[in-house]
């Protein structure tokens, strides 16, 4: 039976478990793995009280989803095991009530996953220009170490030893080389990482004793990978080789462990001069309540539909309700698309000429491929059909809608998904159209959709 349960402590191993479990099943999930939530719990700028609010979907005793923050509100990992995939929809609008911030919640998605991008996509949630990248290298045969000279090598317990750890950090992650202001906001971790291995965190030190370079790896033996997190140096010691020689340092530790191969999420070129090659792309998807379009805000409400070029959401500004129409891409087998926004527009403009009855564009986004349309509230064609309704009273209006698309050498979509009827007017609710053709035309294609008899 599934229970749901929000987050407790107790709870931690169980979610590295699943963690490595669901990265067993496939790397679609590979930028989420145990060590970049254990690193991640730990941190000392996340904000504990938060973690109270992640979400937990059991099936009896066995964690098969959840919905992690990444150390703050607004961005978060959304993930099920294999044979729980019919969660995922329950658990991302989870994630958007519970863990989204202001502007909203932000999710990664591998480019891959064709489930999760639908199931987002159907949520509200758009694609972003961000994105995040998995590179990997393999292990088979250690690194040869170049230590630039005066400078050493050590394996450091960073857990133990965390002031100093910390202040290399704020020096390598660019705060300043103030150490008073570093430690007015310096504050030892209340907790250590369970699994740090100081083995596998090496530190390097300049002629006068001073932490100058460090990287870290973590490696769990029911796995055949490590995870690199974090790499630094100094801005003084920089382009010595030193970053290099940690990182490497680090890796030959973990593959005498057992580790097969490496990971780290970044799309860094120092990362791919020392041999990391892309394995896993992912894209961030954004949902927010409210978008803004040309200084108007609406309010989403629910999802009207989905079309081949974006999703349709009912919409409310300034007390009335339109249609927003996210374009979307996602690869279509059967059709080829241009520059999806712009032919909105331009057949926006085409089906006017044309004098078919359709919404009226109210406003448009280019740059966020956005439009804005009258809603024309009614009963969807398509809907009539499946409840059993008569549609043979339209199909004189689609046949004159037919002959006038014909008429300027167009196509429209007869699909009865894409037609309204409101105060007894037929209305296409589209704004697809297409070059005339005999095979995609009313009679050879549109209506073997349209129960009843053509007139």
């Amino acid at each position: 039976m599934i229970r749901f349960s929000k987050y407790k402590k107790e709870y931690y191993q169980l979610v590295c478990d699943f963690l490595i479990r669901i990265n067993e099943e496939n790397k679609l999930h590979s930028n989420w793995i145990w060590a970049r939530f254990e690193w991640m719990h730990e941190h000392p700028l996340t904000k504990k009280e938060l973690l109270d609010y992640m979400g937990l979907w059991f099936d009896d005793d066995e964690l098969v989803g959840v919905a992690l923050i990444d150390m703050f509100f607004g961005e978060a990992f959304v993930g099920t095991l294999k044979a729980y995939q019919s969660l995922y929809p329950e658990i991302l609008r989870y994630a958007f009530d519970n863990l989204k911030d202001d502007q909203g919640l932000g999710i990664t998605i591998n480019d891959l996953d064709k489930e999760e991008i639908e199931e987002a996509l159907r949520q509200g949630f758009f694609k972003t220009e961000a994105e995040e990248t998995v590179l990997r290298i393999d292990l088979e045969e250690a690194f040869a170490i170049d230590l630039p000279k005066g400078f050493t090598a050590e394996t450091f317990d960073a857990e133990n030893n965390q002031e100093e750890m910390s202040w290399l950090f704020w020096q390598g992650f660019d705060h300043g080389e103030d150490k008073e202001e570093f430690l007015k906001d310096f504050k030892e971790a209340s907790s250590k990482r369970p699994h740090f291995n100081k083995y596998l965190c090496i530190l390097i030190r300049d002629e006068n004793g001073e932490a100058v370079a460090t990287s870290s790896t973590w490696y769990d033996e029911r796995t055949d990978y490590a995870y690199v997190e974090p790499v630094c140096v100094i801005p003084r010691c920089r382009k010595k080789g030193l970053g290099k020689a940690a990182v490497y340092l680090s890796l030959n530790h973990a593959k005498e462990l057992g580790a097969k191969n490496a990971i780290v999420i970044s799309d860094q070129d120092f990362y791919k001069r020392l041999g990391f090659k892309e394995a896993e792309h992912y894209s961030f998807y954004w949902k927010k309540e409210e978008r803004v379009v040309n200084g108007i805000t609406y309010k989403l409400e629910r999802l009207l539909g989905k079309g081949k070029g974006g999703y349709s959401y009912l919409a409310k500004a300034n007390g009335k309700e339109y249609v927003l129409k996210q374009i979307h891409h996602e690869p279509c087998d059967y059709y080829k698309f241009g520059n999806k926004i712009e032919a909105e527009k331009a057949d926006y403009q085409k089906l006017r000429d044309a004098c078919i009855r359709i919404p009226k564009m109210i406003d448009i986004d280019l740059e966020r491929e956005i439009i804005i349309k009258e809603y024309i509230e009614g009963e969807v064609i398509s809907n009539m059909i499946e409840e059993g309704k008569s549609v043979d009273e339209y199909i004189p209006q689609l046949q004159e809608m037919a002959s006038l698309a014909k008429a300027k050498g167009l196509n429209i979509d007869y699909y009865p998904t894409n037609f309204v009827v409101k105060n007894g007017l037929l209305y296409y609710i589209d704004y697809e159209c297409n070059e005339y053709m005999d095979e995609w035309n009313l009679e050879n294609w549109g209506m073997k959709y349209w129960p009843g008899k053509s007139t």
